[in-house]
């Protein structure tokens, strides 16, 4: 019901927005030619600088890329009625699926999976989801952002940490940087039946090897931007989701 009710309120608030005065998309310039879909069958590729790979000098050809988890999207829908319609980040999780919001002003969202598919082909399947439900003809911005810089070499010395439960996957932690609870389960993608409020992390002291949990409310969190309550994550944490309890 929750779910009918905001895609109700989202298709009313877009037909405001859309009338009297239609949004006119910018002049057909190369890089716009890249990320709208209906100019995408006839616009040669081209490489943003974002698709420079920061770890190395070579060249991300984003158009042909086989995209790997924690990749970065940028993404904007040119008719979206959010007062903001700055473009948004959206990271390929573990599972090769990327979640799009509906609107900046919505937490409703339409989930690709991007496991070996192109570009436009990605940018066609958002929009087509998105005109199917939520919009009369969308025009849809979506490129590549950044890639994974640690997909590129062997895993096997970076430090990480795992996760399971109902939200399963391994967040690499990059030396000398700071990988957050919340911003790593962000990064893993949405579960419905995920309990971000009662989410164990497991951590094992190097000296002592005893093994300490905490209850972390992640949920609250990210609800009410609560950063204190947040935890760093360090080299082989275990971080435990349970499932929502059911109740007849």
């Amino acid at each position: 019901m929750k779910r009918i009710l905001a895609a109700t309120i989202f298709t009313a608030l877009l037909a405001v927005a859309q009338s009297p005065t239609p949004v006119t998309p910018p002049p057909a310039s190369a890089s716009a030619q890249t990320n709208n879909p209906a100019l995408a069958s006839g616009a040669k590729g081209t490489n943003s600088p974002a698709e420079k790979d920061k770890g190395s000098s070579k060249l991300i050809n984003a158009s042909e890329r086989d995209f790997k988890p924690r990749d970065v999207f940028r993404y904007s829908v040119l008719e979206d009625p959010a007062s903001s319609q700055a473009s948004q980040e959206a990271v390929v999780t573990d599972a090769g699926e990327v979640h799009f919001l509906v609107s900046g002003q919505f937490t409703e969202y339409v989930t690709v999976d991007v496991r070996g598919r192109k570009l436009a082909d990605i940018r066609a399947e958002v929009k087509r989801m998105l005109d199917e439900r939520f919009y009369q003809n969308a025009t849809v911005q979506l490129d590549l952002a950044s890639v994974n810089a640690s997909a590129a070499t062997s895993v096997a010395g970076i430090a990480k940490a795992r996760v399971f439960g109902e939200i399963n996957g391994t967040i690499p932690i990059p030396e000398n940087e700071e990988v957050f609870l919340s911003d790593a389960l962000i990064g893993l993608g949405r579960n419905e039946m995920a309990n971000l409020k009662k989410v164990k992390l497991h951590r094992k002291d190097p000296t002592t090897g005893v093994t300490k949990s905490f209850t972390v409310n992640v949920d609250k969190i990210l609800k009410e931007n609560a950063r204190s309550m947040d935890i760093r994550l360090q080299d082989g944490d275990r971080i435990e989701v349970p499932a929502v309890g059911i109740r007849f």
